[in-house]
């Protein structure tokens, strides 16, 4: 599992998420699609990568809240 850094409020069902995931850093470009899934039983979850700090390791993810695999993502801290 991938450890979240950072979170974010951006307003009451949009969240911000930074996430230590070196590899992916490293590869990814911002527009880029990611796969996330919260659990290994979770729905597949397809978002956006908002950007990339491959220096620090780090992707910037930025969602909504709408779905039950959502709400999952922001239960977590």
């Amino acid at each position: 599992m991938y450890k979240i850094l950072e979170k974010k409020t951006l307003n009451a069902n949009t969240k911000q998420m930074v996430i230590d995931a070196p590899h992916v850093a490293k590869k990814a470009q911002p527009g880029q699609f990611i796969i996330l899934r919260v659990d290994e039983d979770g729905e597949r979850i397809p978002l956006t990568i908002a950007g990339t700090d491959p220096a620090a390791g780090t992707v910037d993810i930025i969602f909504q809240i709408v779905g039950a695999g959502t709400m999952q993502l922001n239960a977590l801290n």
